[in-house]
């Protein structure tokens, strides 16, 4: 059934997957992995994410159905999916982290921002000063320890 709440202990269970994957892609590096890492590896050449010669399309989206809702909703909406903020950004660093290991070099510039408050900023017009992320972990490479799952906990999932 479904489960009211999504503790830590699911949020742990999530990331100790991430980690079984020899390549996470986050959507802000989708073009760096596709071409630099499995477009060699699989021997493609062509097509549209292989090829050098294809130029990036700016892909134009639905309307935001969150577009004008009052910041309260926002603000509730962000906090009850929260946890699936802290998996994607910790998807997002696994991604940087890989993508570095496979020499690829070039990577884009990612935000340190998390994305939970990177969305509370964007539907609400808040900004985020660095007195948030004085007291917020900026999601980074230099912070990776912070955000990983106890290792004890992803070992005794393996049992």
């Amino acid at each position: 059934g479904a489960v009211d709440e999504i503790t830590t202990e699911h949020v742990n269970i999530a990331k100790c997957r991430l980690q079984l994957f020899d390549l996470v892609i986050a959507d802000t590096l989708y073009t760096q992995a596709t071409k630099q890492i499995l477009c060699p590896l699989n021997n493609w050449i062509s097509g549209k994410h292989c090829s050098n010669d294809e130029k990036e399309v700016e892909h134009k989206s639905k309307s935001d159905k969150l577009e004008g809702t009052t910041p309260h909703f926002i603000g509730a909406w962000i906090e009850r999916l929260r946890p699936s903020f802290e998996i994607y950004d910790y998807a997002r660093l696994l991604s940087l982290k890989q993508l570095k290991q496979h020499g690829v070099k070039d990577l884009p510039e990612v935000s340190e921002v998390p994305s939970y408050l990177q969305t509370l900023a964007r539907y609400t017009n808040m900004t985020v000063t660095d007195a948030h992320l004085q007291r917020i972990p900026r999601i980074s490479l230099e912070n990776e320890e912070i955000f990983h799952p106890p290792k004890e906990f992803c070992e005794n999932m393996k049992k």
